[in-house]
């Protein structure tokens, strides 16, 4: 699908023509399946969007929103939420898996996935599995990122090729709470097409006084080398649990 002329219902941005494949408008899951499979989804033109987020994106009640096996191709932008937060609660998955996503911006903060907040809680998972991500500036960008309630932010088995994996704009804006825990497993990380010298997990970051992040990283690569300082060669703001390769 080569994009559309959809008009954004949002305040403010009626003027602009994202040309999404598919739009979610103020779509809420409720103990229910949003699954996304072996769908290829294009979309041409500078400020393109393949996915157009609107009024909020939720997943609650033991809900999963899957994209799997899928293929996304977009100048710009493969998610772009318009003034909207992802939130994934009460025990719920939100899952990226067997994808490949390619979105070759060069342009400074132009991200391939941007919500406002994103947040994760309820002993809910956000993860991105087994998937290729060939892009610019950042794979995923939010104001803030909270995981909390026992809850776990996974990358497990990925190539990031792109200058951050992971980019919060507010200081102190990424926390975890209640035993959550970020799972940083079998990924190889290098350069994309923003930058030949940033090839990040994330950008500058400390967490907040009370938030107490647990991080286990296992067999990661960085620039083609075993990445043995998860501070130092991923710029990862706190200290990191380093397992064995086994």
């Amino acid at each position: 699908v080569g994009g559309s002329q959809y008009v954004p219902t949002t305040p403010g941005h009626a003027g602009f023509r994202y040309g999404p494949v598919l739009v979610l408008d103020g779509v809420r899951l409720l103990s229910t399946r949003f699954v996304m499979t072996r769908s290829t989804l294009v979309c041409g033109g500078g400020p393109c969007a393949a996915i157009l987020v609107e009024r909020g994106l939720g997943a609650n009640l033991s809900s999963v929103f899957y994209m799997d096996n899928c293929v996304v191709r977009s100048q710009t932008h493969v998610m772009y939420a318009l003034a909207s937060d992802l939130r994934v609660s009460g025990g719920s998955v939100f899952s990226i898996q067997h994808s490949s996503w390619s979105a070759p911006s060069t342009v400074y903060y132009e991200g391939a996935c941007v919500f406002e907040d994103v947040a994760v809680d309820g002993g809910s998972v956000l993860q991105v599995v087994s998937s290729t991500f060939r892009l610019g500036f950042a794979m995923l960008m939010a104001n803030t990122l909270t995981v909390t309630g026992g809850s776990w932010l996974v990358h497990r088995n990925n190539e990031f090729r792109t200058a951050y994996v992971v980019y919060v704009e507010k200081e102190n804006g990424v926390a975890f709470f209640d035993l959550s825990v970020w799972s940083i497993l079998d990924n190889n990380f290098t350069y994309g097409f923003y930058s030949w010298t940033i090839a990040w997990m994330a950008n500058d970051w400390s967490p907040p006084s009370d938030a107490r992040p647990i991080i286990y990283g296992v067999c990661n690569e960085a620039r083609g080398s075993p990445v043995t300082d998860y501070q130092e060669e991923l710029n990862i703001g706190v200290p990191v649990t380093v397992l064995d390769c086994g």
